[in-house]
C-alpha cells in the first residue's frame, strides 16, 4: 500500500498502520512462495515405436496417450503388434522391433536377467509426476503403466445390504459364518496373478505388512481346508464374475475390472476392497534401442496426471499417478485400485519375492507351483 493511501483524512492511524504491515507481509509471503512448477519440455523430432493389443485398449491409448502426446512434443507415434516373444528374440539380436512395451511386473525381473531391458532416464519427469508415484512404480528398469487389483468379490442376492457380508479374508475362508461355494485361482498361470497365496495368508492371520516371505506350508494348508467348499478354480478372468451371476458361486477372488463392468451391465455383484491385492505393468525400453531418448520423453509424458486420468476414464484400470484423481470421474474412482478411498486398505504385490531364487536355483514361483499340485490336486 502506498503513503498517499495512509494519508486519507477518513482513515484512522491504526487501521492505516495494520493495513500497510499486512501488505508488507503479503509481499514477504508471496516471495517466499515458488512459482509453479512448469511441466518440462519434451519437444523433440523423429519417432517412437510402441508395441500395442488393439481393440479398445489401443483406441484407449492413441486419445489418452499417442495424440497428445504427438501434438506437444512433434514426436511420431509408430505401432506395431505386441509379441514379446519375439520381441525378446529382437533384442538379443541388437534390432529390437520396437522402443516401447507393456510387461507385467511379474515378467519384468526375466527381462532383467537376460539384459533385455536399459535403465530408465527419470530426468525428464517432472518433479509433480514423480512425487505422484509410488517408488515401486518407479522402478530402475520400468515406469508404472496401470493397475488392477484381485478382491473380493460376491453374490449380492446371495449376500443382500441387509445381510451381514464377508468383510476380510478370514470370513471368506470361514463356512461356517459365511456358507456358500468359493471361487479362487488354482494352479498354473494364475498362482501369482490370482493371489490365492497372500490370501491364505491374511486369513491365518498374517497382517498385511508380513505377508511376504509366504510360508507355503501354512498358506496351503488354509487353500487345502477350503477345498471342499471352492465350486471353482478359475484360471480365465472372466470365470470368477460369470459364476457369481450365474449363482454358482456365492463369493470368489476377482479382478476388480471385471466387477465392474460386470456392475455396468446390471449384473447383482459387489466387491469389498479390504486387502485388495495391486497388481501392475510396466512400460519398459528395451536394451539398444534406436530411439530411447524418445521413449524416456514418452514415459514422462503419459505418467503425467492428465494422461493418466484420461486413459483411467476410458478404460477403468487405476493411474499410477495418485494425483490423476483430481480428473477422474467420482463414480468410477471408488471402483480403481490406489484411489484415496482404497489405497490405504490395499496390498501391492510382491513380485521380487515370487522370483527371488534359492540355493538350489528354484525360484519362489516353481517352488510354489510344486507345492500348489501336490495341496490341491486339481
Amino acid at each position: 500500500m502506498s503513503g498517499k493511501a495512509c494519508r486519507h483524512p477518513r482513515i484512522e492511524r491504526r487501521s492505516c498502520e495494520t493495513t500497510a504491515w499486512a501488505a508488507g507481509l503479503a509481499m514477504v509471503l508471496i516471495a517466499a512462495v515458488p512459482a509453479l512448477a512448469q511441466p518440462k519440455d519434451l519437444r523433440g523430432s523423429g519417432e517412437v515405436v510402441i508395441t500395442t493389443g488393439g481393440g479398445s485398449w489401443e483406441a484407449a491409448q492413441k486419445k489418452a496417450y499417442f495424440e497428445p502426446f504427438e501434438k506437444e512434443t512433434g514426436i511420431k507415434v509408430v505401432l506395431v503388434p505386441g509379441d514379446s516373444g519375439k520381441l525378446l528374440a529382437s533384442i538379443e539380436r541388437g534390432r529390437p522391433e520396437a522402443d516401447l512395451t507393456n510387461l507385467s511386473a511379474g515378467v519384468i525381473t526375466s527381462f532383467i536377467n537376460r539384459n533385455a531391458l536399459q535403465k530408465i532416464d527419470y530426468k525428464y519427469f517432472d518433479a509433480e509426476t514423480l512425487e505422484g508415484m509410488r517408488a515401486v512404480l518407479r522402478h530402475e528398469y520400468g515406469v508404472g503403466a496401470i493397475l488392477y487389483a484381485i478382491v473380493m468379490a460376491f453374490n449380492e442376492k446371495e449376500y443382500p445390504a441387509e445381510k451381514p457380508r464377508p468383510q476380510n479374508w478370514s470370513d471368506f475362508f470361514d463356512v461356517k459364518r459365511f456358507p456358500g461355494p468359493r471361487g479362487l485361482s488354482g494352479c498354473g498361470d494364475r498362482l501369482i496373478s490370482g493371489g490365492g497365496l497372500e490370501f491364505a495368508m491374511l486369513a491365518s492371520g498374517a497382517d498385511k505388512d508380513s505377508i511376504y516371505p509366504i510360508d507355503l506350508e501354512r498358506a496351503f494348508g488354509m487353500l487345502a481346508a477350503l477345498k471342499p467348499h471352492v465350486g471353482r478354480w478359475w484360471q480365465m478372468g472372466g470365470e470368477a464374475p460369470q459364476g457369481l451371476i450365474d449363482g454358482e458361486l456365492a463369493m470368489s477372488t476377482a479382478f476388480n475390472g471385471r466387477i465392474y463392468a460386470a456392475r455396468q451391465q446390471g449384473a447383482a455383484v459387489g466387491l469389498n476392497w479390504h486387502h485388495a491385492l495391486v497388481q501392475y505393468d510396466y512400460w519398459v525400453v528395451p536394451r539398444n534401442s534406436p530411439n530411447a531418448e524418445n521413449a524416456m520423453k514418452f514415459l514422462a509424458f503419459v505418467s503425467r496426471a492428465k494422461p493418466q486420468a484420461d486413459f483411467a476414464n476410458l478404460m477403468a484400470f487405476g493411474p499410477v499417478n495418485t494425483k490423476a484423481y483430481a480428473y477422474i470421474k467420482p463414480d468410477l474412482a471408488e471402483w480403481l485400485p490406489g484411489s484415496p478411498k482404497t489405497a490405504a486398505q490395499s496390498i501391492y504385490q510382491d513380485y521380487r519375492w515370487w522370483s527371488e531364487q534359492g540355493p538350489d536355483g528354484k525360484t519362489n514361483w516353481e517352488r510354489a507351483m510344486a507345492r500348489c499340485i501336490q495341496a490341491l490336486a486339481q
